[in-house]
């Protein structure tokens, strides 16, 4: 039964949202940032990597960006992404079974606290991972 009225679980259904959207950002950001750096026709990439998942998309950015010996993204950035990757599935699957059948309410609330704050600190990393691929294919592809 998920606590009715919780400003803990309108606050984790509010950051829930936000990192989803990220999450989905960052992987589109992926697709075109692989496509702009190609040299093949950028729209033929992205229909190439429409049905790819976020791994192998990641692999074949990081392969290209490397390519020339000069890569914008850095291999803790590269790291950051492909743990990014996991915590995706984690917050997409998982998250909400880890607490809505806890049968007492004070276990549930502690245990949606503790995901709240894993979740807040998983937002921050993914809203500066987000914020500097966008402002990446901006400032050097637009």
């Amino acid at each position: 039964m998920l606590i009715g009225g919780s400003t803990t679980l309108d606050r984790f259904q509010k950051l829930h949202s936000e990192i989803i959207e990220y999450y989905q950002c960052i992987e589109f950001d992926m697709r075109r940032i692989y496509s702009s750096m190609n040299t093949r026709d950028y729209d033929e990439c992205m229909e190439e990597l429409r049905e790819l998942n976020w791994g192998v998309i990641l692999n074949k950015l990081k392969s290209l960006d490397k390519s020339d010996g000069d890569p914008y993204f850095t291999d803790d950035e590269y790291d950051t992404l492909d743990d990014m990757r996991t915590q995706r599935n984690y917050w997409c699957h998982q998250c909400y079974l880890d607490w809505v059948y806890i049968q007492d309410d004070w276990k549930r609330e502690e245990r949606l606290q503790r995901l709240l704050r894993q979740l807040e600190n998983e937002n921050n990393r993914a809203y500066k991972i987000h914020r500097k691929m966008q402002d990446y294919f901006i400032n050097d592809f637009t």
